[in-house]
């Protein structure tokens, strides 16, 4: 069902493009790499450009430029076609395997993998500053510092998201719907988010709704010593935002659900949960800060749905990914 309905949200987007190429690194495509199909995409285009990319592993550090707008990456399924990074060290921004500059981007049925390994320090796969971008039934994988949502207006739809500590981070406004969000348990602790809003006027903050807070498919057999645990979140800047709307939380999250950062103070964070559910759902143990709240009326929470927190409606259905507006 999953895969049928990728190819049917594939041809929507294809048809809806003015133009497509073909990646492929068998050679029978337009290109070889994903980074030549990029540098020969129009600048500032108002329609889709879309690259198709065959299956195979691009070991490619990619970028795409601002003037690189409305840039369309369909790969085979995320388990198919995997775009493949090792960096670690240097500054932040320039250890991405893959890094979103242009406004309008989409992926779909890709995996976006930083191999740097678990002792590296920070390793992204994706770094977003794409206004109104969109990933769909992809798979960001890394350990620290994963998936580095910088800025903009950015919609997450059914993706894996893999990391250790910190691992989605940064100040955009985005919103993860029926995403699952994997721990990597590392000297056993794993922070989930580190979102780092600075200015509490700021329409910033992460959104996760229908999602699944978990440990990662590679610890799930193991047994978990004393102490292994994980935190949904702590604050990178001190106006900090994440709300959590109708989701799983596992019993890998620690009965405090969130916890400090060293230097960051965190008497103006924001972090809502409303209506979730499993064994690390409970509120009754969660850290005693003025804005760690749990809400029960969903007046309180509705400005963080898709339509209202990142005006979705006006520019996720042309896209042709499925998506709920609403709580």
């Amino acid at each position: 069902m999953l895969l049928l309905q990728l190819i049917i949200s594939s041809l929507i987007l294809l048809a809806s493009s003015s133009s497509a190429v073909t990646v492929s690194i068998n050679g029978d495509g337009e290109f070889t790499t994903i980074s030549q199909a990029i540098a020969a995409a129009p600048s500032y285009s108002d329609t889709k450009y879309t690259i198709l990319v065959r299956p195979g592993i691009y070991e490619e550090h990619l970028q795409i430029p601002r003037d690189k707008t409305n840039i369309l990456l369909i790969g085979d399924g995320r388990h198919n076609t995997i775009l493949l990074g090792h960096h670690n060290g240097g500054t932040l921004s320039a250890t991405a395997t893959l890094a979103i500059h242009g406004a309008g981007f989409m992926a779909q049925g890709m995996a976006i993998v930083n191999s740097a390994g678990p002792n590296a320090g920070p390793g992204i796969a994706l770094l977003n500053t794409a206004d109104m971008s969109v990933l769909y039934n992809c798979s960001v994988e890394g350990y620290q510092d994963t998936l580095w949502a910088s800025t903009g207006r950015q919609f997450y739809g059914e993706c894996h998201i893999y990391g250790s500590v910190d691992f989605v981070m940064g100040n955009a406004a985005a919103v993860f719907q029926n995403c699952m969000l994997y721990a990597r348990l590392i000297s056993g602790f794993s922070a989930f988010t580190a979102q780092s809003r600075d200015d509490p006027l700021q329409r910033t903050g992460f959104v996760f709704h229908y999602c699944r807070f978990t440990v990662s498919p590679e610890d799930g057999g193991k047994k978990l010593a004393v102490g292994d645990k994980a935190i949904l979140g702590r604050p990178w800047r001190a106006y900090s935002r994440v709300v959590i709307m109708r989701s799983y939380i596992d019993d890998i999250v620690s009965p405090m659900g969130w916890g400090e950062m060293k230097g960051t103070p965190t008497d103006q964070v924001t972090y809502i949960e409303f209506e979730n559910e499993g064994p690390g759902s409970s509120t009754r143990g969660r850290v005693r800060w003025i804005g760690v709240v749990e809400v029960h009326d969903k007046e309180q929470v509705e400005e963080f749905t898709v339509s209202r927190f990142i005006e979705g409606d006006d520019w996720i259905p042309p896209t042709g990914v499925p998506y709920i507006g609403e709580l």
